[in-house]
């Protein structure tokens, strides 16, 4: 899992993860309470940046890799606690299929080498699973009652969709258990919310917040449509990952009603778990649709993935024959896909592969501060990170007409005689703002294309599929333009 780690470029979460890890406690807490984390991932991140260089002289100084390794630690010591706390007493054979499709899972591969919690995350669910469980078999124990009510406020002080959600999933798990006792799970509640009381301010902010936001149409032209997809999406990913090559898509089609079926087949045989599993994919389904993109829900919620292996494991368990072929090939749809992975091409999300610091050493390389604007598409591109590439340099992102509209007015200054513009070519700003600010500098400046990241076969044939235009065959490619004499 550590091969590489420097293979994908930094994207908008990790530039705020590195920036808030290197920052003093105080000023972190502060920035990620105005943002929408807690803070234990991040005072983590803080310290390990501290002690990384000094004990393991691998990439001194790097302090993006540094946190890769650190997700990279989270998803080993899941492993072993999936490993330890759910499976040391089951079947053999299911044993060995859920670690097998953990271990080469491409979905997990992907997240658990990003500077995020999402490793984290998984960590801290599969502790509170097993900690409501046996609190639910043993009820009557003070320790087990502590050890789930510790690892769930840990859990939401990690991120508040798993923990809110595995808050709801481990009550009704343990409400046939409290029945003649109820006032211990109200022990147990009180003990959570009195944990999480310096956050609870925080935390009812941000439901105020996600309250408040509209759903991201980004796809579909409806709501119950776009949460289609976004459904859609994020089982694909949980299934084979996210890089796939044009081949393999017919492939992961006719792999996925047996595939589903295994998954149906597992659910089945675990009636206990079945309705709090299904509360906590809800509710984390809901909250994370409400919040993100298609695109970025996997990442949310990976602390699922565990959920779903075990389920598709125990189905290959119940079908030893069909069950197993079918396993076997989902196996080797993983496989393909961490392959491709590797070669850091056919990933769907398209946002992991811009190479802004690329663009940004030959923007450094090529032009002076004194007399450059950099302009970037804001709703595609990750402008921030270009930005924190670029010292010195005047960076510009452009969502609106009015932020065009400005740009325009630095552009007729004098002293500005190179201009560099970075578009997606698909266009999504209101009114194609950013194509008629293309047109101008086109008809009016010398240009120059630098083409850097072509769309892959897999991803032309998805956006013939979905009928998704775009104006150029380079996902990513930058514009420069010089003042003509």
């Amino acid at each position: 899992m550590t091969h590489r780690l420097d293979l994908l470029p930094m994207w908008n979460d990790e530039l705020f993860t590195v920036r808030a890890a290197q920052q003093t406690v105080g000023a972190m807490l502060e920035t990620v309470r105005g943002d929408v984390h807690p803070p234990l991932y991040f005072l983590l991140a803080h310290y390990w940046i501290r002690i990384f260089p000094d004990r393991i002289q691998i990439v001194p100084g790097d302090v993006l890799v540094q946190l890769r390794w650190l997700s990279v630690v989270f998803a080993l010591l899941a492993t072993i606690a999936l490993d330890r706390l759910w499976l040391q007493h089951a079947p053999p054979r299911l044993r060995a299929w859920c670690l097998a499709l953990w271990t080469f899972s491409a979905c997990l591969l992907l997240y658990s080498r990003m500077a995020r919690s999402y490793s984290l995350q998984v960590l801290g669910f599969v502790v509170v699973c097993w900690a409501a469980w046996r609190w639910s078999q043993e009820f009557a124990s003070w320790k087990r009652l502590l050890i789930c009510a510790a690892s769930l406020a840990a859990l939401l002080y990690t991120h508040y969709v798993p923990g809110i959600a595995a808050w709801a999933g481990a009550n009704l798990l343990l409400l046939r258990s409290a029945r003649e006792r109820p006032s211990r799970l109200l022990a147990g509640n009180a003990i959570v919310l009195a944990a999480y009381l310096p956050w609870l301010m925080t935390l009812a902010s941000v439901l105020k917040a996600w309250r408040a936001k509209p759903g991201l149409l980004l796809i579909a032209n409806h709501t119950i449509l776009e949460w289609g997809v976004k459904l859609a999406y994020w089982i694909f990913s949980f299934f084979y990952g996210e890089a796939i090559p044009v081949w393999m898509l017919p492939v992961t089609a006719l792999l996925a009603i047996p595939v589903a079926w295994l998954l149906w087949m597992g659910t089945r045989s675990a009636r206990r778990w079945l309705l709090p599993a299904l509360l906590t994919a809800l509710i984390g389904f809901a909250g994370v649709a409400g919040w993100v993109s298609y695109a970025f829900g996997p990442a949310r919620l990976l602390f699922l993935l565990p959920l779903a292996l075990l389920a598709i494991a125990k189905g290959a368990q119940a079908s030893p024959r069909g069950g197993g072929v079918i396993a076997a090939a989902l196996l080797a749809a993983n496989l393909v896909g961490i392959a491709s992975y590797f070669q850091a091409r056919d990933l769907l999300n398209i946002g992991y592969l811009a190479p802004m610091d690329r663009i940004a050493k030959d923007i450094a390389n090529s032009s002076s501060p004194s007399d450059t604007l950099v302009l970037v598409d804001g709703p595609n591109l990750s402008g921030v990170v270009l930005e924190y590439y670029l010292p010195g340099f005047s960076t510009r992102q452009i969502f609106t007409e009015q932020d065009a509209d400005t740009a325009r007015r630095e552009l007729a200054n004098p002293a500005i005689r190179h201009v560099w513009f970075m578009r997606n070519p698909r266009d999504v700003t209101p009114g194609h703002v950013l194509e008629r600010l293309e047109t101008g500098l086109r008809q009016s400046w010398k240009g120059q294309l630098h083409p850097y990241v072509p769309f892959s076969p897999a991803h032309k044939a998805l956006m013939r599929a979905m009928n998704v235009p775009v104006s150029s065959d380079w996902m990513y490619a930058a514009w420069e333009f010089r003042k003509a004499n």
